[in-house]
């Protein structure tokens, strides 16, 4: 389809990838695999999956693209997923898992005409920053899409450029938890290790959010 000459659309929507999306240990081979350092953005390993990434080129945004970043948001989950037992169809037995984790697979595409204006995961509408609520020691918790509230999303003061074909990284570094070297003994904590051996649900998703400008097909 031929692009309109002279004219672009400007549009908001943010942009995402994920570092991990998956259930159980994580195995080496897996991309979902936690690593001391890993640069997301940088590839389309989840390419085809909304609920992973909408990038469609890796490293860059498609043709000749322009993007403004007003915010730059992390979606971080960790929540257990009951075994299943034999005489048990579901994996997910509490409105608590059901919440976080259909929110977390769920996603959205916002389609005008024929090209799709906004897209992501539920998790980032209305409020953003994941599910919102009380479960502790709680037998029906009360779980909602996000703080609804304003404040609890920072937005950069000025934005941060991205311009054509620009190369876009977004590095995720995960540090040992150190032991104090006190009089009680301590051990060191890997903290990808610790992902990578947590048995429940676990999902770290990075989002540039703006300003998006591309031509009119």
């Amino acid at each position: 389809m031929a692009k309109v000459l002279g004219l672009r659309q400007r549009r908001v929507q943010y942009f995402y990838d994920s570092d991990f999306l998956c259930n159980g240990e994580t195995a080496s081979s897996s991309p979902d695999f936690a690593v001391s350092e890993k640069i997301l953005f940088a590839s389309v390993r989840g390419q085809g999956n909304l609920a992973r990434t909408n990038l469609v080129t890796p490293g860059q945004l498609s043709s000749d693209q322009t993007f403004l970043t007003f915010a730059v948001r992390h979606e971080l989950q960790f929540y257990p997923v009951t075994d299943r037992a034999e005489s048990d169809d579901n994996l997910l037995t509490s409105v608590g898992q059901m919440t976080v984790w259909v929110l977390a697979n769920s996603t959205f595409q916002l389609k005008i005409s024929e090209k799709v204006e906004f897209e992501g995961p539920l998790a980032m509408t209305p409020a953003g920053g994941g599910v919102w609520g009380y479960v502790n020691d709680s037998a029906a918790p009360v779980l909602v899409n996000g703080d609804p509230a304003a404040p609890s999303i920072y937005v950069l003061p000025l934005p941060i450029a991205i311009t054509k074909r620009q190369a876009i990284q977004m590095i995720e570094k995960k540090f040992s938890f150190a032991a104090g070297g006190g009089t009680v003994p301590g051990a060191t904590i890997d903290i990808a290790s610790e992902i990578n051996n947590w048995e429940g649900g676990k999902m770290l998703r990075a989002y540039i959010d703006g300003y998006n400008t591309r031509d009119v097909l």
